[in-house]
Protein backbone atom coordinates (compact mmCIF):
# COMPACT_ATOMS: atom_id res chain seq x y z
CA UNK A 1 0.00 0.00 0.00
CA UNK A 2 0.95 3.64 -0.51
CA UNK A 3 1.58 6.41 2.35
CA UNK A 4 -1.52 8.12 1.07
CA UNK A 5 -3.95 4.64 1.38
CA UNK A 6 -3.07 4.72 5.28
CA UNK A 7 -5.46 7.63 6.67
CA UNK A 8 -8.80 7.29 7.36
CA UNK A 9 -11.16 6.02 4.63
CA UNK A 10 -14.84 5.68 4.27
CA UNK A 11 -16.55 1.96 4.39
CA UNK A 12 -17.12 2.44 0.40
CA UNK A 13 -13.68 3.47 -0.18
CA UNK A 14 -12.17 0.10 2.01
CA UNK A 15 -15.11 -1.88 -0.25
CA UNK A 16 -13.70 -0.46 -3.31
CA UNK A 17 -10.42 -1.57 -2.59
CA UNK A 18 -11.15 -4.84 -1.39
CA UNK A 19 -12.92 -5.57 -4.84
CA UNK A 20 -10.28 -3.82 -6.52
CA UNK A 21 -8.03 -6.37 -4.86
CA UNK A 22 -9.54 -9.15 -5.38
CA UNK A 23 -9.70 -8.55 -9.42
CA UNK A 24 -6.24 -8.20 -9.50
CA UNK A 25 -5.49 -11.73 -7.75
CA UNK A 26 -8.07 -13.13 -9.68
CA UNK A 27 -6.64 -12.07 -12.64
CA UNK A 28 -2.93 -13.02 -11.39
CA UNK A 29 -4.71 -17.04 -11.17
CA UNK A 30 -6.07 -16.42 -14.52
CA UNK A 31 -2.95 -15.82 -16.30
CA UNK A 32 -1.29 -18.45 -14.31
CA UNK A 33 -3.63 -20.89 -14.69
CA UNK A 34 -3.56 -20.42 -18.58
CA UNK A 35 0.21 -20.03 -18.92
CA UNK A 36 0.20 -23.81 -16.79
CA UNK A 37 -1.96 -24.71 -19.52
CA UNK A 38 0.09 -23.43 -22.15
CA UNK A 39 2.87 -25.28 -21.26
CA UNK A 40 1.29 -28.73 -20.53
CA UNK A 41 0.10 -28.90 -24.10
CA UNK A 42 3.47 -27.63 -25.67
CA UNK A 43 5.10 -30.58 -23.41
CA UNK A 44 2.32 -33.15 -24.71
CA UNK A 45 2.37 -32.57 -28.08
CA UNK A 46 6.26 -32.61 -27.76
CA UNK A 47 5.93 -35.73 -26.08
CA UNK A 48 3.87 -37.35 -28.99
CA UNK A 49 5.97 -35.97 -31.96
CA UNK A 50 9.02 -37.64 -29.82
CA UNK A 51 7.44 -40.24 -29.21
CA UNK A 52 5.75 -41.17 -32.58
CA UNK A 53 9.89 -40.18 -34.11
CA UNK A 54 11.85 -42.66 -31.71
CA UNK A 55 9.05 -45.32 -32.70
CA UNK A 56 8.91 -45.12 -36.40
CA UNK A 57 12.57 -46.02 -36.49
CA UNK A 58 11.69 -49.67 -35.17
CA UNK A 59 8.62 -49.77 -36.89
CA UNK A 60 10.50 -49.51 -40.41
CA UNK A 61 12.93 -51.51 -39.48
CA UNK A 62 10.76 -54.53 -38.66
CA UNK A 63 8.34 -53.59 -41.92
CA UNK A 64 11.83 -54.02 -43.82
CA UNK A 65 13.48 -57.39 -42.03
CA UNK A 66 9.94 -59.39 -42.25
CA UNK A 67 9.52 -61.84 -44.11
CA UNK A 68 5.86 -61.11 -44.76
CA UNK A 69 4.56 -57.69 -45.81
CA UNK A 70 1.73 -56.48 -43.30
CA UNK A 71 1.95 -53.12 -44.41
CA UNK A 72 2.25 -52.76 -48.27
CA UNK A 73 0.58 -49.17 -48.30
CA UNK A 74 3.43 -46.93 -47.08
CA UNK A 75 4.90 -45.29 -44.02
CA UNK A 76 1.37 -44.24 -42.75
CA UNK A 77 -0.01 -48.13 -42.82
CA UNK A 78 2.54 -48.81 -40.07
CA UNK A 79 0.44 -46.53 -37.41
CA UNK A 80 -3.10 -47.99 -38.29
CA UNK A 81 -3.77 -51.47 -39.23
CA UNK A 82 -4.61 -49.94 -43.00
CA UNK A 83 -3.28 -46.82 -45.01
CA UNK A 84 -6.67 -44.88 -45.03
CA UNK A 85 -6.69 -45.26 -40.99
CA UNK A 86 -2.53 -44.69 -40.59
CA UNK A 87 -3.16 -41.45 -43.44
CA UNK A 88 -6.06 -40.67 -41.30
CA UNK A 89 -3.81 -40.54 -37.86
CA UNK A 90 -0.80 -38.17 -39.71
CA UNK A 91 -3.20 -36.16 -40.75
CA UNK A 92 -4.85 -35.56 -37.75
CA UNK A 93 -1.28 -35.59 -35.97
CA UNK A 94 -0.40 -32.70 -38.39
CA UNK A 95 -3.15 -30.69 -37.74
CA UNK A 96 -2.41 -31.15 -33.87
CA UNK A 97 0.84 -30.08 -34.14
CA UNK A 98 -0.10 -26.50 -36.48
CA UNK A 99 -2.31 -26.00 -33.99
CA UNK A 100 -0.03 -26.19 -30.78
CA UNK A 101 2.94 -24.42 -33.09
CA UNK A 102 0.71 -21.39 -33.87
CA UNK A 103 -0.71 -20.95 -30.42
CA UNK A 104 2.53 -21.45 -28.86
CA UNK A 105 3.71 -18.43 -31.52
CA UNK A 106 0.36 -16.33 -31.12
CA UNK A 107 1.11 -16.48 -26.61
CA UNK A 108 5.05 -15.81 -27.43
CA UNK A 109 4.17 -12.61 -29.44
CA UNK A 110 1.36 -11.44 -27.31
CA UNK A 111 3.92 -11.69 -24.85
CA UNK A 112 6.65 -10.02 -26.29
CA UNK A 113 3.89 -6.89 -27.46
CA UNK A 114 3.20 -6.47 -23.76
CA UNK A 115 6.55 -6.67 -22.84
CA UNK A 116 7.42 -4.27 -25.33
CA UNK A 117 4.72 -1.98 -24.58
CA UNK A 118 5.79 -1.96 -20.68
CA UNK A 119 9.08 -0.85 -21.93
CA UNK A 120 8.51 2.20 -24.31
Amino acid sequence: MKKDDLGMRTEEERIELIHRRTAEIKEENRKKRQRIMGISCFAVCMLVIIGLGIMMPGLMQNAATSTTVAHNSGAASLIGSSSALGYIMVGILSFVLGVAVTISLFYLRKKEEKVSGENA
